[in-house]
């Protein structure tokens, strides 16, 4: 690779070249530091994805720099690459000429050894700190494990290795250490599966600093391990899917040798949990890891402290029985010495009452010393429990946020899709909430535990939002907040999370069609939102979004142009999201729904060039969404729609060849694709569409047979999309159409008695559109049913029905008059009048 050049940095050549790129060691041009060493990275395109490393490094570099992460810097080269700058951790001799990189990858084969848990505790707080930021690292293996002078972990390359939109994956040690569903998955990073990544592979890693051997998988793993010195193996294909499918079917290794105490028992068995081929049953992230291993701590912590106060009871109570021996020897000696000592009793009289006063002392002592030893004991153990109940309750507080940080947009039907998934059943959360709530009550008044009790009021609201409770929520948060306010608490992301929270309170008030809720929460959604000037730009994004969307639904029944303004200011919102998560498809899916939905807007707006562009763009999300998952239904269907649009816009042109080309690529596209989604513009309808206008080909073809089995399942379909959507207005539309296609052909078929019957249901179903209120429909709508009229008028004339056949003419004659009405005399209108009005006189004569 070409040594880059960049300007205030000496290159003084190439250190090591890897799956990823090249590294370089260097140093300042004018070198204003003397003895600071810098490596510069470069990267091979297509082995990286570099969109989503230099966004994930802008978000770590938010703020203060997090512990354990090795800091870098971007600088342009001068031949156009964007190159890695960090500090180089290792040991170098100018004179001579040598680098000893500081990695767990150079002493790796020196392990086990006394300090690895020392070793593996710092790794643990350095993955820690990064998912305090909600990063997670993706790609754990010894060489991106550093240590500075100082003997600190140092932790670099995360987001590289395998990622998702990574056009090439040479074989690296890090897939060594990588879970199944990393290997089968990649994509998982940028949906929040990261963290579960790094608690599988920090396991791997310290299960192998423990004991020298990888748990699963050994005997082939060490053959294709780098040694010591090594980073990278060559020759090796990197066949993800085989490595996968080889981890899934091996058990875990077991520990070579006992642990040395109970304590260390319990850490392993932290570590054979973060193992677990399951990714629910490990531990969600580090910081979880840590917490056990606390947990673990202060539980040997107080058994120690509960041993030594036994102990130190029991030494005070044999040093009592001991005092009561000599005390009541030297009462026994004073008796058998009586007779000697009488002459001196008086003068001893002192001392023995003396004596008698230290015996009754020490009885007394030793009944309150066994007293003191149960109250000990009892406190002791009512302190454990109290201990116990308190870490639970503060463990609790996380529990739901977890989960609630992976939500991104709102799903169609669902407002926390990851709660929905994996979340707290309503037995758990009631439980939950019974903690959260006596926690309250225990400590209401006490200052100490302010900040607490407004945390637990912000986890509450949260519980309340999963259970689609926002008018408690809502209640909570407007605790919640000056609570936080209060206590001083300020803490990372803070402020992104009450806007989440506001938010979806009031997506749930506009769900459950709460119009006061949702009044009252506008302005505090809209505060909460101006607030997030220092919040993650992705995460800013995401809300905004939303919050364009809500607005533009709230308004696009009474000002459609303003709801298309804010559409389109969400969609700018969505494009930046995008732009930094490229590979991310539920990004892509929302892109395309929205734009989908602006198009329809702009379409009612007659802005015919803006509708078809809008259309257009979605196209592309759309194409790429297929071509990501051929069996992305959602894709298909919406991609199937536009080339029905097309098709019938062509074969109302007359021209029926291109139109018959579309329905055939509609066609290819549902095929397989599920019919249960009966939505008014769901697979089902789409099917039904092309059915339709593919009897209409087929009848002018002769071939009448067919096109009345495509009406006859057209018909079917639209049947049940109408009767789950009774005020949906396009579907009825369409089974009137069809129904009045079929009635057609009943009537070259000769059957005048079925399509006076079906006509008239058709005709049915039109005036109840009308009724509705048919809007841009309306005129075509009135000519249908100007012209079915008629139609129906002749066929009940020629069945013999005079007073049907009347009457169907002048309907005719008043949908003909209504058009006028509405749009002046045209001649088709009034030639049309001429004609109903003349035919129902003939018929009543």
């Amino acid at each position: 690779m070409v040594q880059p050049q960049i300007d205030g940095f000496e290159i003084l050549g190439l250190v090591g070249e890897g799956a990823c790129g090249s590294i370089f060691i260097a140093r300042e041009a004018d070198n204003v530091n003397p003895g600071t060493w810098y490596a510069i990275r470069v990267f091979n395109a297509i082995a990286i994805n570099r969109p989503l490393i230099e966004n994930i490094a802008g978000r770590l570099t938010n703020g203060s720099y997090p512990e354990g992460v090795v800091p870098i810097l971007w600088k342009q080269s001068r031949q156009g690459s964007n190159c890695m700058v960090m500090p180089m951790l290792a040991d170098i001799d100018e004179a001579k000429g040598t680098i000893a990189p500081r990695s767990l990858q150079e002493t790796i084969a020196d392990y086990p050894k006394d300090d690895a848990w020392e070793t593996i505790e710092k790794i643990a707080h350095a993955i820690a700190s990064m998912h305090g930021r909600r990063i997670p690292h993706g790609n754990l293996k010894p060489g991106n494990v550093f240590f500075d002078e100082q003997g600190k972990v140092q932790l670099t390359d995360f987001a590289m290795g395998h990622m998702p939109g990574v056009g090439m994956l040479p074989f690296t040690d890090a897939l060594l250490y990588a879970p199944p569903e990393q290997l089968r998955e990649p994509d998982g990073y940028v949906s929040g599966k990261g963290y579960g990544w790094d608690t599988y592979a920090f396991a791997v890693l310290a299960f192998r600093m423990l004991t020298g051997k990888f748990p699963r998988c050994e005997a082939t793993f060490k053959k294709v391990a780098p040694g010591p010195g090594e980073h990278h193996v060559t020759g090796i294909q990197a066949d993800v899917i085989k490595l996968a499918e080889r981890l899934e079917h091996r058990e875990l290794e077991n520990w070579p040798e006992e642990a040395h105490d109970d304590r260390e028992r319990k850490r392993r068995e932290v570590l054979q949990r973060c193992l677990s081929l399951n990714p629910e049953d490990r531990y969600k992230d580090l910081n979880e890891v840590l917490q056990a291993w606390s947990d673990i701590d202060t539980d040997a912590a107080a058994a120690l402290a509960k041993s030594k106060l036994k102990s130190k009871v029991k030494r005070s109570r044999a040093g009592m029985l001991f005092a009561l021996l000599l005390a009541g020897a030297g009462a026994f000696g004073c008796f058998t010495l009586f007779g000697l000592l009488q002459k001196e009793k008086i003068a001893r009289q002192d001392d023995i009452e003396a004596l008698n006063q230290r015996i009754t002392a020490l009885t007394t002592e030793r009944d309150e010393a066994a007293k003191s030893e149960a109250e000990a004991i009892a406190y002791s153990q009512n302190a454990a429990k109290r201990e116990d109940k308190l870490r639970k309750q503060l463990i609790a507080l996380g529990v739901t946020n977890d989960r609630l940080l992976e939500w991104m947009l709102r799903d169609r039907n669902t407002d926390l899709p990851e709660l929905q998934k994996t979340g707290p059943d309503k037995t758990a959360a009631d439980a939950m909430e019974r903690e959260l709530r006596a926690f309250l009550k225990m400590t209401e008044g006490e200052d100490q535990f302010q900040p607490i009790r407004a945390r637990i009021m912000l986890q509450l609201s949260e519980l309340e939002i999963h259970r689609k409770n926002p008018a408690d929520a809502d209640t909570l948060l407007d605790r919640a907040i000056p609570a936080l306010q209060k206590a001083g608490i300020n803490e990372p992301g803070q402020p992104y999370r009450i806007a989440r929270a506001r938010l979806i309170t009031l997506l749930q008030a506009l769900d459950q069609n709460n119009e006061a809720l949702t009044s009252s929460l506008l302005p505090k959604v809209r505060s909460a939102i101006a607030q997030l000037e220092q919040a993650d730009p992705v995460e800013t994004q995401r809300i905004n979004a939303t919050m364009e969307l809500i607005e533009g639904r709230l308004v696009e029944a009474s000002d459609p142009a303003k709801a298309l303004a804010h559409f389109q200011k969400a969609i700018q919102n969505l494009e930046g999201i995008h732009q930094a998560l490229p590979e991310n498809v539920k990004i892509r899916s929302e892109l395309a729904r929205n734009i989908l939905h602006s198009s329809t807007l702009a379409e009612s707006l007659d802005r015919v060039e803006d509708a078809t562009k809008l259309r257009g763009e979605a196209a592309n999300h759309l194409r790429w969404l297929l071509d990501k998952n051929p069996q992305f239904s959602f894709a298909k269907v919406k991609l199937a729609e536009m080339e029905i649009m097309a098709a019938e816009a062509d074969m109302l042109s007359g021209n029926d060849s291109a139109g018959e080309r579309k329905l055939k690529k509609a066609e290819s596209l549902l095929k397989g694709v599920a019919l249960d989604d009966v939505s008014p513009t769901g697979s089902a309808m789409q099917v039904a569409v092309v059915k339709g206008l593919q009897a209409v080909l087929l009848r002018d073809r002769g071939r009448t047979s067919d096109a009345a089995k495509n009406l006859d399942r057209a018909i079917d379909l639209t049947g049940k999309i109408v009767a789950a959507n009774p005020t949906a207005n396009e579907p009825l539309y369409r089974l009137a159409g069809f129904h009045w296609s079929r009635a057609s052909l009943a009537g070259d078929a000769g059957d005048s008695s079925t399509e006076l019957k079906l006509g008239s249901k058709a005709a049915t179903m039109m005036q109840q559109l009308l009724k509705n209120g048919a809007g841009k429909r309306d005129n075509e709508l009135r000519r249908s049913l100007a012209y079915l009229y008629g139609d129906l008028g002749h066929t009940a004339n020629n069945l013999g029905k005079t007073a049907d056949a009347v009457s169907h003419y002048k309907n005719a004659a008043v949908m003909w008059q209504s058009l006028i009405d509405k749009n002046g005399k045209r001649d088709e209108f009034v030639e049309g009048l001429k004609w109903s009005q003349s035919r129902a006189k003939a018929a009543a004569r």
